[in-house]
């Protein structure tokens, strides 16, 4: 089993760091910056483990990528619930209109009277 270069580990502390980060941000619903962590993160995801890495690489980084995983889990609930939420509020929003439309028409009426 060959030792990770200086640089693949630096590589690999940055998509944990990555990742972390990427969990923060849905737990504060931030979307714009998960995604553009995301796209980082994926981006040296493909470079990490390109056909012709060792396979002792994944091998030996095992429990960190179930810990990826296990975030990337979470920061799929996480969005599953935001967009459940969103989609409440949505509602919420089209009866206030509706409301407000209704008492508008009501406004009209009593006015042209």
């Amino acid at each position: 089993m060959t030792s990770p270069t200086r640089l693949e580990q630096q590589q690999w502390s940055t998509i944990l760091e990555l990742s972390t980060r990427m969990l923060e941000q849905a737990e504060t619903r931030d979307w714009q910056a998960l995604e553009g962590l995301m796209t980082a993160r994926d981006r040296l995801l493909k470079l990490y483990f390109t056909p012709d890495a060792p396979a002792s690489r994944s091998e030996a980084l095992r429990e960190q990528i179930a810990m990826i995983q296990e975030n990337d889990h979470l920061i799929v609930e996480l969005t599953k619930k935001n967009r459940e939420l969103l989609e409440d509020e949505l509602i919420r929003l089209k009866q206030a209109r509706q409301v407000v439309s209704s008492y508008q028409q009501k406004l009209q009426r009593v006015q042209q009277e």
